[in-house]
């Protein structure tokens, strides 16, 4: 996989490009090494291109007087970018979360969902990350979803049916293992 720093700045060009098919795709490639080897910042870069593909997707969300808000998004985001692979995780952390209130800030003015983007997103990953073979438990456990509320979400969407590559048993115990500090 590529650096982290790599596709946070990927994602900031994708978002600025309002390139919905390369942040979809970045989100993939980013799910797919989180399933195999769980971080928090990968995870977060993981929802946040999700979460942006969707404001792209979103004429409403693109209006000329929401440019200062889509602008502030694109600030935010250079911010951590600058910084992943720099400074101690939690400080990245914090800088999802101004991306986070600046989503947030722009979903406010025309709200139509009955979860927020966020939400959403981080309910995708967690059941994309299950689809691909991460323990049901284990998906709750390092995303904070809810098991039922990745349940219900996996199985209203057939995540199962659509995933096009299986995560083999050899490879899944290679993630476990990596993800509870054992040895390969």
């Amino acid at each position: 996989m590529k650096p982290l720093k790599e596709l946070a700045f990927e994602i900031l060009d994708a978002f600025k490009s309002r390139n919905q098919k390369r942040l979809r795709k970045l989100n993939d490639e980013i799910l797919k090494e989180v399933t195999l080897d769980f971080s928090n910042t990968k995870y977060e870069l993981a929802v946040f291109s999700y979460v942006l593909s969707k404001i792209v997707s979103k004429p409403r969300f693109l209006s000329r007087e929401r440019v200062p808000s889509i602008r502030k998004i694109e600030d935010d985001i250079r911010d951590m970018a600058h910084v992943i692979g720099e400074v101690e995780e939690q400080i990245i952390l914090d800088k999802f979360r101004k991306i986070e209130e600046s989503i947030s800030h722009l979903e406010q003015f025309d709200a139509r969902f009955v979860r927020d983007l966020m939400s959403k997103g981080r309910l995708k990953a967690a059941a994309t990350m299950y689809a691909q073979g991460i323990s049901l438990g284990l998906a709750s456990e390092l995303t904070k979803i809810p098991k039922q509320d990745i349940l219900d979400y996996a199985g209203r969407t057939m995540m199962f049916d659509r995933l096009k590559e299986e995560m083999p048993v050899k490879q899944r115990l290679k993630a476990a293992r990596r993800i509870l500090g054992g040895s390969e």
